[in-house]
């Protein structure tokens, strides 16, 4: 098999002379401000789902199939993208792409029913993976190498104030006038950046693999039906009584013969020009990126698709939009803080290392949200977890670089990358997609036993309903009948708020026990070997100039 694969060879990056210092300066701006669109319009669904149900009159599970559409196809177009790029020029793709995004951002926003917005938000999610792949990418091919570390810092720490702003100027927009007007910062974004990419990034010579010339449409086809397939099946699965219901049957069958035939067809020796370079999963490396990928994209995802959901829609204190963002933006400013100085802690203490101490961290922050989660917790204590999620950000997926993808030969490191980023994707769709399932399922477990308790019968809630009836009757001036009915629907309304807060800490406490499987493929990682030390100088920026695609 492995000789009959041609390998995507990125084009050298260009001599420092070609590019001057502000058109560098340039370039990067205009990377940045791209995905930061990618990242902006991510946080800002994420914020405002609440209010999109109310607008469109659909229920929660079939507002969250706004994420999990988005998430499915952006995994599909990691792929695609690659092959995109390499066929119609890296410079052009990049614009039409950004511009495509900016235009679907809109037409989501505006959209009348749901079934719209989701055609319009799987389009935008192809053009996010784009955005989300090839700024790195850029960098790379364009940036020399002893500038690529700190060009990825600096675009890196931009992004985390694309999240910033994503949280407080959709919540600003949604409490002030109205949610759909969160897609306008996108159109300035886009126009922004197109200029930018227009006048400085350089027309790269046509990549010469015949791999990203020719189009493996069997492949495409067979994934696109498959994952598709098996993400329809985690959004109605649960609505439409599993494998109770004849599509649900359908569907499967479908999706397992679908997968089935697209890694058989990858690996086919008649398959000259694979979409994915499936070799690579015999490779360690490999293997660990994708599993610990999977589990990252599942955990970092669903954390940021509960939290502001249990704030603006379970929390007593009631959450408005600008409050939610505001809070969840100390992530990413905590984020941007500490990503200059964890790049110096994997270089200390290498990769395979790195990631345990941030998937320690990452359960640790996702048990802190387990533990303090209550009906009426303040929002000081949402700030340590915040800031341990950022830590483990921070440091998990540049030491998944060096240590699965930067190991590869460099003419595979993009197929690595490819292979790493569409599971990481995929991983962040099965994270919402798994947690709307939980959250159903558990409220109806929390209910069942804490309605057992809350009948007439038990003396406890004889005594409670009869302390709010004589409050009601002494103050509301309501007859005693009345009273009663206000005492049991105020402790039916409390009893409720507690089994949502339980279902959604159980959230965390999955998302927690996801952290713990992801220990399992840590070894598989490469080992870590020091520098010498005469080049203990270069250390700082030894993890992003070695591996910069990652």
């Amino acid at each position: 098999m492995q000789e009959h694969i041609t390998h995507t060879l990125p084009p050298p990056a260009i001599s420092p002379t070609e590019l001057s210092p502000n058109q560098s300066k340039y370039l990067l701006l205009g990377l940045a401000l791209a995905t930061a669109m990618e990242f902006y319009t991510f946080e800002g669904m994420n914020l405002v789902l609440p209010d999109i149900t109310g607008s469109l009159g659909v229920s929660f599970d079939e507002a969250s199939w706004i994420l999990t559409v988005y998430s499915s196809f952006l995994f599909l177009g990691v792929p695609l993208s690659f092959w995109l790029a390499g066929h119609f020029g890296y410079k052009r793709f990049l614009i039409w792409n950004t511009a495509l995004f900016a235009m679907m951002s809109v037409g989501a926003a505006l959209s009348p029913a749901l079934g719209i917005m989701l055609i319009f938000r799987a389009v935008e999610g192809l053009a996010g993976a784009g955005l989300t792949v090839w700024w790195r990418a850029g960098i790379y091919m364009i940036i020399p190498k002893e500038k690529r570390g700190s060009s990825m810092m600096t675009t890196s720490v931009r992004l985390y104030y694309a999240s910033i702003a994503g949280l407080i100027i959709s919540g600003f927009l949604t409490d002030r006038l109205n949610w759909r007007l969160i897609c306008v910062p996108n159109i300035i974004l886009a126009v922004a950046a197109i200029l930018l990419l227009k006048n400085n990034f350089p027309e790269l010579p046509q990549a010469d693999s015949p791999r990203l010339r020719q189009t493996d449409y069997p492949g495409l086809i067979l994934a696109a039906i498959g994952f598709l397939s098996l993400q329809v099946i985690l959004s109605r699965g649960h609505i439409d009584d599993w494998f109770g219901s004849p599509h649900i049957r359908l569907l499967a069958v479908i999706s397992i013969m679908a997968l089935v035939a697209f890694v058989r067809w990858e690996r086919s020796a008649d398959n000259r020009f694979p979409l994915m370079d499936m070799s690579l999963l015999s490779n360690r490396y490999t293997l660990a990126a994708v599993f610990i990928g999977i589990f990252a994209g599942m955990i970092l995802s669903g954390s940021l698709f509960v939290l502001p959901e249990f704030l603006r829609l379970v929390d007593s204190q009631t959450h408005s939009a600008t409050q939610t963002g505001c809070l969840i933006a100390f992530y990413a400013l905590a984020g941007a803080v500490l990503r200059p100085i964890m790049s110096k802690v994997i270089s200390k203490i290498g990769p395979r290392k790195t990631t345990a101490l941030a998937f320690c961290i990452l359960i640790a922050a996702m048990l802190l949200f387990y533990r303090c989660l209550t009906t009426s917790t303040p929002d000081a204590y949402f700030l340590l977890p915040l800031a341990l999620y950022a830590g483990c950000l921070t440091m998990l997926l540049p030491a998944i670089g060096q240590g699965a993808v930067g190991k590869l030969e460099p003419g595979r490191q993009l197929d690595g990358v490819q292979i790493y980023m569409t599971f990481r994707q995929l991983g962040a769709s099965l994270g919402v997609a798994f947690l709307t399932i939980l959250l159903e399922r558990r409220e109806t477990l929390h209910s069942s036993r804490l309605y057992e308790h809350l009948n007439a019968a038990n003396e406890t809630t004889s005594t409670a309903l009869s302390s709010i009836s004589h409050f009601l009757y002494i103050n509301s001036g309501a007859s005693p009948t009345g009273t009663r009915l206000m005492s049991v629907g105020l402790l039916a309304r409390a009893g409720a708020q507690q089994v949502e807060t339980l279902s959604y800490a159980d959230c965390f406490l999955f998302m927690a026990m996801v952290g713990g499987l992801a220990f399992c493929f840590i070894p598989l990682l490469a080992p870590f070997v020091a520098a010498p030390k005469q080049a203990e100088q270069l250390l700082p920026s030894r993890i992003e100039k070695e591996t910069p695609l990652t």
